[in-house]
C-alpha cells in the first residue's frame, strides 16, 4: 500500500473514532445529566425571537407563542438540534426544510463553518434570512427533493421533521446521500406511527395532520435508511409507556394475562429528552431519530 493510501486510512479510521466519541460523550451526557437547551441556547432564545412570524400548527418558531403555549413542542425541536449541534464544529452543514431558521443559526452557533438552510417557501426564506442570516449563515429557497447543491458537496445534512412531507421518502434519503461527502452525517427525524397513527399502514395519510404524506414505524424508517446509510445511533424522544397502551390492553385480556399487569422496576422516561433506544424497556418514542454515515466511506 501507498504511503498516500496508509494516510488516508488512517485518516478515515480517525474520523470514525472520532464520531464514535462524539457519540458516546453524548448518551453519556444526556443518560446522566442533560442539558437543558432552553437555557444552553438563551441568547437564541432569548434575544433572537420572531415575533412577527406566526406559529402555523406545524413551521416551528421560536418566539413569545411557542414559549408560551407550545413549549414542549419547542423543546423537542431543540434536543433535536442539540444532537447534530454536536457534530458540526468546522463542517459545511445543510439544514433541510429550514423553515423559520432558527435551527440554521443553533448549527452556526455550535461552529459550523458554513450553515445552507434551504425550503421550499420563499417567504421562509426571506424572512429567515434577515433574521438569522450572516455569519457563514446562508438561507436559499429550494426543493429538497432536488437540492441546488453539487454532488458530495456537504459533510453534514440535518433534516429534522421533514421526511413525513415528502410523497417518496426514499426519494429524499438518495438525494441528501448525493449531497453528502465521503463520510457525511444524515441526522432525521420523524413521528413514529406506532404510536402517532397506531393500528393503520403505510399508505394511509394520518388524518390529524394534513400536511403528512405518512409516517414510519421504526422497522420502516430503518429499512429505508439502509439503503444509503450505515445507522451509527438511533433515539427516540416524547415516551408513551406500553402500560398505558389499549391494544395490549385488548391483547392480554384476549389471552387471559392480567389486564394490568405492570413490570416491576418499570422506569418511565419523562420528557422530551433523547434517548437512545437501546436504553429503553417497555416504552415506545413518540418521534424516532437517527443518526446516520454515508455508506461505503
Amino acid at each position: 500500500m501507498k504511503e498516500d493510501q496508509i494516510g488516508m486510512t488512517f485518516s478515515k479510521k480517525e474520523q470514525e473514532r472520532q464520531l464514535y466519541r462524539t457519540l458516546r460523550h453524548f448518551n453519556d451526557r444526556v443518560l446522566t445529566a442533560p442539558t437543558d437547551p432552553f437555557i444552553a441556547y438563551r441568547e437564541l432564545i432569548s434575544k433572537l425571537e420572531q415575533n412577527q412570524v406566526s406559529f402555523t400548527g406545524e413551521r416551528m418558531v421560536v418566539n413569545d407563542d411557542m414559549k408560551e403555549n407550545y413549549f414542549d413542542a419547542l423543546i423537542e425541536h431543540l434536543y433535536r438540534y442539540e444532537l447534530a449541534c454536536a457534530f458540526v464544529k468546522g463542517k459545511i452543514v445543510l439544514d433541510a426544510a429550514s423553515g423559520a431558521g432558527y435551527g440554521t443559526k443553533m448549527l452556526q452557533m455550535a461552529g459550523a463553518g458554513s450553515v445552507y438552510g434551504i425550503d421550499i417557501s420563499e417567504e421562509s426564506v426571506i424572512q429567515a434570512e434577515k433574521d438569522y442570516g450572516g455569519e457563514n449563515t446562508h438561507f436559499r429557497q429550494g426543493d429538497i427533493q432536488h437540492l441546488p447543491l453539487d454532488n458530495e458537496s456537504v459533510d453534514v445534512v440535518v433534516s429534522y421533521e421533514t421526511i413525513e412531507h415528502i410523497p417518496d421518502g426514499s426519494v429524499w434519503i438518495k438525494e441528501s446521500a448525493r449531497v453528502l461527502r465521503p463520510g457525511g452525517l444524515f441526522f432525521v427525524s420523524t413521528p413514529n406511527r406506532s404510536v402517532t397513527y397506531p393500528g393503520t399502514y403505510l399508505c394511509e395519510r394520518p388524518y390529524y395532520n394534513k400536511y403528512h404524506f405518512y409516517e414510519y414505524t421504526v422497522p420502516e424508517l430503518v429499512g429505508e435508511l439502509l439503503k444509503e446509510y450505515d445507522i451509527m445511533e438511533l433515539y427516540g424522544q416524547t415516551f408513551v409507556k406500553d402500560t398505558d397502551s389499549m391494544g395490549i390492553h385488548l391483547t392480554r385480556q384476549l389471552f387471559g394475562m392480567e389486564v394490568h399487569y405492570i413490570p416491576k422496576n418499570l422506569k418511565h422516561i419523562v420528557g422530551p429528552r433523547l434517548v437512545p433506544l437501546g436504553e429503553v424497556k417497555n416504552e415506545q418514542p413518540k418521534y424516532i431519530v437517527a443518526v446516520c454515515k454515508k455508506k461505503g466511506t
